[in-house]
């Protein structure tokens, strides 16, 4: 009767590559491969995969400087657009965006509960002290002629 480690001679004969024969997969790796290959594949293969966010919007920003208005288009945007999504990136700057807005509409707030000063009666107090140098300066002026 073969043993598992036969049958796992006999999957892994076929592949060249030594460090493909060592993969070992959790059963929950097993379920994401038969819910989407190509989804795990690139989780497990695909460089950018591996990448930060910050990467990923780098490559989106790049692509579309490159392509303009059809960026949107290309499969290799829609997998980046789809791995921020995933990491959900873009939750985030609307959660970041949000919380700035309520900032700011605080700040609005309070600027319109802070009683403001008029400046009219201290616009009105200088004319007056001015007025009242000026007619001095002339009746000085006149005196000493």
């Amino acid at each position: 009767m073969p043993t598992r480690d036969d049958a796992y001679k006999l999957m892994t004969s076929h592949v060249k590559n030594e460090n493909l024969q060592q993969l070992q997969f959790t059963a929950s790796e097993v379920a994401e491969y038969e819910y989407c290959p190509l989804a795990w594949w690139y989780e497990r293969f695909e460089p950018m995969a591996q990448a930060n966010t910050e990467e990923l919007f780098a490559c989106l920003v790049e692509l579309e400087h490159e392509h303009d208005t059809q960026a949107p288009t290309l499969p290799e945007y829609q997998m980046v657009e789809q791995l921020l999504v995933r990491r959900g990136a873009f939750e985030q700057g609307q959660q970041l965006h949000q919380k700035h807005a309520d900032e700011v509409a605080e700040l609005e707030e309070e600027r319109v509960v802070v009683p403001t000063t008029s400046s009219a009666p201290r616009l009105l107090l200088l004319t007056v002290a001015l007025v009242v140098v000026a007619l001095i300066l002339i009746v000085v002026s006149l005196v000493l002629r």
